[in-house]
């Protein structure tokens, strides 16, 4: 019994809690994801003050909301609503992750602990109803989103042409009050094996709800620019640190 409690005790674990890890390693691989995109244009001035250096925000102020259901090999069944801003880190354009909200502690606890994904659990939901794909997330009782597409005409693959990196800025306070940050970076990961397929594209609304929590309203939505519906499969890698605030 004693070598056995010894080699269990030399185990380092992944995630927490050691008695049994929350999430395993990454890659994960994700399959048949439904993803309902509305892009956008806010003001720069607004975009510029929530985008951190050394990022450049977009100068014309786009941006862009993902509400997707996944299917997934690390994380299991879940919805997710994304809002990035587009950018560049060093002259590449990146998307850079402003919000995302989520039903599925799995994927939640992951996403900011590997990455620095800024998760918050919430209610998403999509749903197709005469012709329209909507979209709608909620917390506290109150509707944050709520973007529609209009299923017009069928796209293609190019229609979404776009950077697959995400940066995250990935904050983990020190248990000190006292104390600097234990971690202050941005990390980049980029999507690989991206496979697009059943693209349906047309005209789209977006609004956002207000909050005392959770102030998507403070993004003014300048003008709607695209909306999309499409079925995709993709990996999702570990990534990189490429900016440390604390070096």
């Amino acid at each position: 019994m004693a070598s056995k409690r010894s080699a269990r005790g030399a185990h380092t674990p992944y995630s927490m809690p050691e008695l049994s890890e929350l999430y395993g390693r990454p890659p994960y691989e994700y399959r048949d994801t439904k993803q309902l995109l509305v892009t956008f244009r806010t003001d720069p001035k607004v975009l510029r003050k929530l985008v951190p250096a050394p990022l450049v925000a977009d100068k014309s102020g786009n941006m862009f909301v993902a509400i997707s259901e996944f299917f997934t090999s690390g994380f299991g069944h879940y919805h997710e609503i994304n809002m990035s801003a587009l950018a560049t880190f060093k002259g590449r354009p990146v998307n850079y992750g402003l919000y995302l909200i989520l039903d599925n502690d799995i994927a939640t606890a992951g996403g900011r602990e590997i990455w620095g994904f800024p998760k918050k659990m919430g209610r998403v939901a999509l749903e197709t109803r005469d012709g329209i794909m909507r979209g709608t997330v909620e917390r506290g009782g109150i509707q944050l989103v709520e973007a529609a597409v209009q299923l017009k005409t069928f796209g293609s693959a190019d229609d979404l042409a776009g950077s697959a990196e995400y940066v995250s800025r990935k904050l983990i306070p020190s248990v000190s009050n006292d104390a600097p940050p234990e971690v202050f970076q941005l990390t980049s990961t980029t999507l690989t094996n991206i496979e697009i397929r059943e693209v349906h594209k047309g005209p789209a609304t977006l609004r956002f709800g207000l909050s005392p929590a959770d102030r998507f309203a403070d993004i003014p939505i300048e003008e709607v620019t695209g909306g999309f519906y499409y079925h995709t499969d993709f990996t999702l890698e570990d990534g990189v640190v490429v900016h440390d605030y604390l070096a």
